[in-house]
């Protein structure tokens, strides 16, 4: 690959330049999607420009999801998925809907606890006992979001749910409860307490998130299922397509 050199009158626009040649460059397919790109001081040299300019711009392809920054390994192109929901306008699991990751694992844990003031609040009624569900998604051996599950004993028994498969409880949790519920209740706030409660995974450095609560129901007063989903700012995206 040849050396070029980008030069702008304006010098508070090179930045914009360098975006314009590597958005240009990545959609040619001289860096395909999944690719790495190369280091910064490789990159900078083939471009002309210094690192900070290089790096203003690759902050902004990471703002419009066509780059992405894995610590200690570089930037890489990401992958588009055509079949990938718009955003939250249809009923989905917001981590697939929202994360510019892919997906590559999702590690679950469970137990069963009474339940408390605050589970009864959250769910609105009594409740003798709780499932709690913790769920990390890895992408590229990274932990790229966090998941927690309140269920109800009584949707344990309603939906025959055998704890003792993980499995199955994953295809619940994962799939299945998006197919039963009829309407979800969503929630979108920012948090920075991602990190802690996803205990021994953090997701990210930035200690900023994205906090998505669902409440979901089956055309009945009270949830079924409530929960919490934790993604960092940096690597999500949260879209609505809303139509008149």
């Amino acid at each position: 690959m040849d050396q070029f050199s980008i030069v702008e009158k304006e010098k508070e626009l090179k930045f914009v330049a360098v975006y314009n040649r590597l958005f240009k460059m990545i959609n040619e397919g001289t860096f395909p999607e999944g690719s790495r790109l190369p280091s910064e001081p490789d990159l900078s040299k083939l471009l002309g420009v210094s690192r900070t300019t290089l790096r203003q711009a690759l902050a902004l392809l990471q703002d419009d999801g066509v780059v992405k920054n894995i610590r200690g390994k570089g930037n890489f192109i990401i992958k588009c998925h055509s079949d990938k929901p718009i955003g939250l306008e249809t009923i989905g699991h917001p981590v697939y809907s929202c994360s510019t990751d892919t997906i590559d694992e999702v590690k679950l844990q469970l137990r069963i606890e009474p339940s408390t003031d605050y589970f009864n609040q959250t769910l609105g009624k009594k409740t003798a006992a709780v499932v709690l569900i913790d769920r990390w998604y890895k992408s590229q051996e990274y932990t790229s979001a966090y998941s927690f599950t309140l269920l109800p004993i009584e949707t344990i028994s309603k939906f025959n749910i055998d704890l003792n498969d993980k499995d199955k409880v994953l295809q619940f949790v994962e799939k299945d409860i998006y197919d039963i519920c009829s309407n979800v209740l969503t929630e979108i706030k920012y948090s920075t307490s991602g990190n802690f409660t996803a205990k021994a995974s953090p997701i990210s450095p930035e200690n900023q998130f994205y906090l998505i609560q669902e409440t979901m129901y089956e055309d009945t007063e009270f949830p079924i299922v409530s929960n919490k989903h934790y993604l960092p700012i940096k690597s999500s995206s949260i879209k609505f397509h809303q139509r008149k």
